[in-house]
C-alpha cells in the first residue's frame, strides 16, 4: 500500500467509486468487516491486503482501488469495530456514564487492535463525529462549559484505555505463558510474605492484610466507581445535575 499524502483528502472525502475501471464488487465496509474480522483473531499486522483479498476471493491489487494506503484501511477498520450505538440521556448523569464506559471497554475488548490503533491515530471518521455527539449530548443538561465536559470525557476514556491495555496485557501473557494471575500470586506469595516480615514494608503489609485486588470487571467497576465520585465532586456538585447514586 501508498503512503497517505498529507494533501490527500480523508478517505470519506473520496468517492467510493472510481470514475475510471470497473464498477467495485465490495465497498468499504464490507472490506473493513473481513479486515477486523482477522485482526479479531490474528492481530492486526494479519489484516494485510492479501490475506483480505483472499477471504473476498479476489486479487489484491484489486482492493487498492478501494482502499490505496494502510492509512485508509486502518481509518475504516477502526470506525467500522468502534460503530455507533444510540445512548439518549436518561437525566441519571452517573448512569449514562456508566453505560458510556462499559460500552466502551467491551468493545475494546473485542477487538483488542483497536485501542493501540486509535491511541496513536485520532480518526474522525462517521461512526467517531457521530458517537462524540452522542457523548456530549450526554452531559448538555449539566451547565457545564465545554472545556469541563470534555475534561469529563477525555477522564473516562482515559481510565477506559489504561484498564482494557492492563486487561489485554495479562490476557496475552496467560496465553503466552499458561500462567493465569492466581496461579502468579500462589507462587509469588512465599517471596512477598518473607520479605513483609522483615518489617521494612508496614504499608504493603497493610495493604496485602485488608485489601484483595480484584481482576478484570471488578477492577474495572471499582476504578469506575472512584471516578465518578470524583467527576460527581469537582464537576457535577454544583450545577443542579448530580448524579444519581
Amino acid at each position: 500500500m501508498t503512503v497517505v499524502s498529507d494533501s490527500e483528502p480523508i478517505i470519506w472525502m473520496r468517492a467510493e467509486k472510481s470514475t475510471r475501471g470497473p464498477a467495485p464488487q465490495h465497498s468499504r465496509e464490507q472490506i473493513a468487516e473481513v479486515a477486523i474480522e482477522i485482526a479479531d483473531a490474528e492481530g492486526i499486522e494479519a489484516a494485510s491486503v492479501r490475506n483480505i483479498a483472499k477471504k473476498l476471493g479476489t486479487g489484491a491489487m484489486t482492493l487498492y482501488r478501494y482502499l490505496p494506503a494502510k492509512e485508509d484501511l486502518y481509518a475504516v477498520m477502526i470506525d467500522q469495530a468502534t460503530g455507533f450505538e444510540q445512548q439518549k440521556p436518561t437525566g441519571d448523569v452517573r448512569a449514562d456514564l456508566t453505560t458510556l464506559a462499559r460500552r466502551r471497554r467491551q468493545i475494546f475488548l473485542r477487538h483488542p487492535w483497536l485501542a493501540p490503533l486509535l491511541g496513536t491515530r485520532p480518526v474522525m471518521g462517521p461512526n467517531f463525529l457521530r458517537g462524540m455527539e452522542r457523548d456530549l449530548a450526554l452531559l448538555a443538561g449539566c451547565d457545564l462549559e465545554m472545556d469541563a465536559t470534555l475534561a469529563v470525557l477525555d477522564l473516562i476514556h482515559s481510565w477506559i484505555s489504561g484498564t482494557v491495555q492492563a486487561e489485554l496485557t495479562e490476557r496475552a501473557d496467560v496465553h503466552r505463558s499458561g500462567i493465569d494471575r492466581d496461579t502468579w500470586r500462589r507462587r509469588m506469595q512465599p517471596y512477598l510474605m518473607s520479605m513483609l516480615a522483615t518489617g521494612e514494608f508496614p504499608y504493603l503489609s497493610k495493604m496485602v492484610k485488608e485489601s484483595e485486588i480484584g481482576g478484570g470487571d471488578q477492577r474495572f467497576e471499582d476504578g469506575l466507581t472512584t471516578i465518578l465520585d470524583g467527576i460527581e465532586a469537582r464537576f457535577l456538585a454544583n450545577t443542579g445535575s448530580r448524579p444519581a447514586g
